[in-house]
């Protein structure tokens, strides 16, 4: 999974999901974080690394990443030919609304896995 952002939400939603994997049968795994902030490449959040858009669909390939998690108003850019890339994977990419409560977000994180 990657998750787009490491705003508040993106934070909290991975940190709660990584907190439920020992009480699921679905374990969540982060393959990485999304960022566009260049003092933010190569840094870790909840354990997993921050990387550039332009790196977005080598990651997915790479680590068959399955899921990936966008909040709708995240203002990171990413270019239309890189999107084109990760559409021709099998990665399903979900966007949550900004107004979810964090249990409707992870139950619909749990549903797309």
């Amino acid at each position: 999974m990657i998750f787009i952002g490491i705003d508040y939400l993106c934070f909290s939603l991975s940190k709660s999901l990584l907190d439920n994997n020992k009480y699921t049968k679905q374990p969540i795994e982060i393959t990485a974080f999304i960022d566009d902030e260049p003092w933010n490449n190569r840094t870790q959040v909840n354990g997993a690394t921050v990387f550039s858009p332009s790196e977005i669909a080598a990651l997915v390939q790479r680590n068959q990443v399955d899921l990936i998690i966008q909040i709708q108003g995240e203002s990171i850019e990413i270019a239309d030919n890189i999107w084109e890339n990760i559409v021709k994977t099998n990665a399903t990419i979900i966007t949550l609304q900004q107004d979810q409560d964090m249990a409707s977000m992870q139950l619909s994180v749990y549903n797309a896995c």
